[in-house]
């Protein structure tokens, strides 16, 4: 029986843990509106790379915290020593990255970016390193706090977050039109914000000592996992460095936005994921045969519809909220692919279907070959597509190395688990979604209302007779209804 207490400190966790994503959505319309097209695509780019360097900072030591904490549990001096040494160790790993950017980001900038956009190391490519290191100091402490159970502490330095973000950036937006300025410094300042909290968490909750005899174990495990977390900024990044000299700026700034609107669906998949991974792991923790059943097939029939669904609602509601927050007309012309875009997000649920085994079974080096050469391959084929197809190409290659992911998924998975499912509920619908998606960008060019509705009604009425006993039984379980 799951307390009460204990839902609500994971609701508490799961809003405090999307209140960044949400800043982020929230300040879409005021960069649309109030940034000319070279200002809207420097701050795609000044961002991913904060992004980038982000994970090169953390380290992936917020993965790692977690597991190290737990494992020290009944040891209090330990966990506080431990956690002393993850702060310590990510001040290092900053002081030398700050500094190695220093030396090399200008003529790294110059090499990576086109003349033409202006976008330069100094000051705001520095910035948005800057930006990251704090970023990722606050996020180690953030998971920290939820390890120790603070669940308000970890609301309100979120919040904290929030409202910095949020009020530095649009004021500089206002402040000073028609310049970068704005976006910059309100993630520099709220970064600088959060990094003095999060220094405050770890004083209070740790101990500074540099705990030597965590490292072996940490390495092992953080040096792959950053790797892996690196192979998906590639696969949800790189087209961007490709197209910033194929299309114009105009048509970069739709594609870049719209693909920023599908972050809501992301979340949505990953809370989904949250939420059903448990029970998967209760089911195959009584089962030392390792191998898949009809009762956990079943939570995934339910994410494959859920999911579809909602990917059906998101292609019909948000050209209507592009014209409801959204005055430049050009971001509205990448309605025209937002269905094929979507299809991409459908073979999510087959992904999670594998993916689930091998976070289970802890082999991460499944996992890095299936994120490491699907983040190769799409290297390749982006820069060989955009060449042969411009934007058209950036589309195609992310699609096809989300099939890609799923041969991936089947082929290096053989050892780790034993998958007995019916192929045409796991396999065969989310790709009925793709080829319907396919077929609808290649034949009719621009978009249509009714065909997504024509696709909401048909996919309702296949998940009503292939998945009602399943929905049924995963709601009784979830007890949203009674048996």
């Amino acid at each position: 029986m799951i307390s009460r207490s204990f839902l609500k400190s994971s609701i508490v966790f799961t809003l405090g843990g999307a209140l960044p994503m949400v800043a982020g959505i929230i300040l879409l319309p005021f960069y649309t509106n109030l940034l000319s097209d070279i200002h809207y695509t420097q701050l795609i780019f000044y961002i991913g790379v904060s992004l980038l360097f982000q994970i090169l900072f953390s380290f992936s030591l917020e993965s790692y915290f977690g597991v190290q904490y737990t494992r020290l549990s009944g040891d209090e001096e330990k966990q506080k020593k431990f956690t002393g040494t993850v702060s310590i160790l990510l001040l290092g790993i900053g002081v030398v990255l700050l500094f190695t950017s220093c030396l090399f980001g200008q003529k790294l900038f110059g090499i990576i970016f086109d003349k033409d956009l202006d976008i330069n190391f100094w000051p705001y490519g520095f910035y948005s390193i800057l930006t990251a290191f704090f970023n990722s100091y606050f996020k180690a402490s953030s998971i920290c706090l939820i390890y120790l159970k603070k669940s308000n502490t970890f609301l309100l330095v979120n919040f904290i977050n929030f409202f910095a973000t949020l009020i530095i950036s649009i004021g500089g937006l206002h402040i000073f039109p028609d310049t970068i300025i704005g976006p910059m410094y309100g993630r520099l300042l709220s970064g600088l914000i959060i990094f003095i909290l999060a220094q405050y968490i770890f004083a209070k909750n740790g101990r500074f000592v540099f705990g030597k005899e965590f490292l072996p174990e940490l390495i092992k495990f953080c040096a792959p996992y950053m790797i892996f977390v690196i192979s998906g900024w590639v696969l949800g990044q790189i087209d961007r460095y490709f197209l910033q000299t194929g299309i114009s700026k105009a048509d970069l700034n739709a594609y870049d936005l719209l693909l920023k609107c599908f972050f809501g669906i992301e979340f949505l998949q990953n809370s989904l994921s949250a939420v059903i991974f448990p029970k998967l792991y209760e089911l195959w923790g009584k089962n030392e045969a390792r191998e898949t059943s009809p009762e956990s097939n079943r939570y995934f029939n339910v994410f494959t519809a859920v999911n579809i669904i909602q990917l059906i609602l998101f292609c019909i509601f948000i050209p209507f909220i592009y014209m409801l927050v959204i005055k430049n007309e050009s971001f509205y012309k990448s309605e025209s692919y937002i269905g094929i875009l979507a299809a991409g997000y459908a073979l999510r649920s087959i992904l999670n279907f594998y993916l689930s085994t091998i976070l289970f079974t802890k082999k991460i080096d499944v996992l890095l070959k299936i994120f490491g050469f699907s983040a190769l391959f799409q290297i390749g084929t982006t820069f060989i597509f955009i060449n042969l197809f411009g934007l058209n190409g950036a589309i195609y290659a992310g699609l096809t190395t989300k099939i890609l992911q799923v041969v991936f998924c089947v082929l290096f998975t053989k050892s780790v688990f034993t998958y007995t499912f019916n192929y045409a509920k796991i396999m065969l619908v989310p790709f009925i979604y793709v080829f319907v998606n396919i077929l609808q960008f290649v034949f009719f060019k621009e978009y249509s209302l009714f065909l997504y509705l024509f696709q909401l009604v048909f996919f309702s009425a296949l998940f009503f007779f292939l998945f009602r006993n399943e929905i049924r039984k995963v709601l009784i379980d979830f007890k949203m209804i009674k048996a």
